[in-house]
C-alpha cells in the first residue's frame, strides 16, 4: 500500500485528557528531532506501530501518551 493511501492516526481532540500542541504532542518547530518507533495500545482501539519525531525517547512517549490519554505506550526505540 502506498504511503499516502494510509488510513491516517488520529486522535480525539476533544478529548478533556489529552494535551495537543507542539511541545504536548509533538516537538516544538525547529527542534532538532530524530524518528522513534513506538506500539500504541489505545483503551478502545487496537495496538498500533507509530513513528513520531521527537528530541529524545522519553519526549516520544511523552507525545504518545499525551495524544492518546489512557493508553498503553511502549518503549520508544529510535530508527536509524
Amino acid at each position: 500500500m502506498k504511503p499516502q493511501n494510509l488510513p491516517a492516526l488520529t486522535w480525539d481532540e476533544t478529548d478533556q485528557k489529552a494535551s495537543i500542541g507542539p511541545g504536548q504532542s509533538r516537538p516544538i518547530p525547529g527542534v532538532k528531532t530524530e524518528m522513534y518507533r513506538l506500539t500504541v495500545k489505545p483503551v478502545d482501539g487496537q495496538k498500533m506501530r507509530v513513528l513520531l519525531p521527537a528530541e529524545s525517547a522519553d519526549r516520544a512517549v511523552l507525545y504518545a501518551e499525551n495524544r492518546w490519554p489512557g493508553a498503553i505506550v511502549s518503549d520508544a526505540e529510535r530508527v536509524k
